[in-house]
């Protein structure tokens, strides 16, 4: 006796579909403008974080020097309770450190599931021989937030994103 396997239905055809389609995700364009209010460079870390506050992922890092990375104390202390290996979290995710004035912009493809979920586009930020500013801005990561620049505490004038 063959047994033949029953032919798919169009229901179990479109799920097999949806699973192997990657999740979709938006491209997002996030600008930095930094203080008037230092000399020298910089240090900055770029993360999200959940509705809860706890540490999600890092998007970026402004300066190489990875010395200065514990000055990040709202990141530093959430990647640590994460358990998150900082070294893997910030390869190919650093960059130059940002001087007075400047204008920094990163575009980042972020996760649809990510947006109106809530969570939060957070930045910190450290000088050499200068005050260390945890949560220096944040702006939750909503569409009703795309376009709107929040104001920096420290050497963060403005951070936005743009869809």
């Amino acid at each position: 006796m063959r047994l033949h396997p029953a032919p798919l239905g169009l229901a179990s055809l479109a799920l097999t579909f949806v699973l192997a389609v990657p999740a979709a995700a938006r491209e997002v364009k996030l600008t930095t403008t930094m203080a008037r209010n230092f000399i020298g460079g910089a240090y900055a870390a770029v993360y999200l974080v959940d509705a809860e506050g706890k540490y999600a992922q890092t998007l970026h890092v402004f300066g190489y020097n990875t010395r200065y990375y514990s000055h990040f104390r709202n990141w530093w202390r959430a990647t640590d309770q994460a358990g998150a290996d900082r070294a893997a979290e910030v390869d190919g995710k650093s960059g130059a450190s940002v001087r007075r004035g400047d204008v920094a912009e990163l575009t980042l493809d972020l996760a649809d599931e990510l947006f109106d979920a809530g969570f939060v586009l957070r930045i910190d930020s450290t000088l050499y021989e200068g005050r260390d500013y945890g949560t220096d801005a944040e702006v939750p990561l909503a569409t009703a937030s795309a376009g709107v620049a929040v104001d920096g505490r420290g050497y963060v004038k403005s951070l936005q994103f743009d869809l």
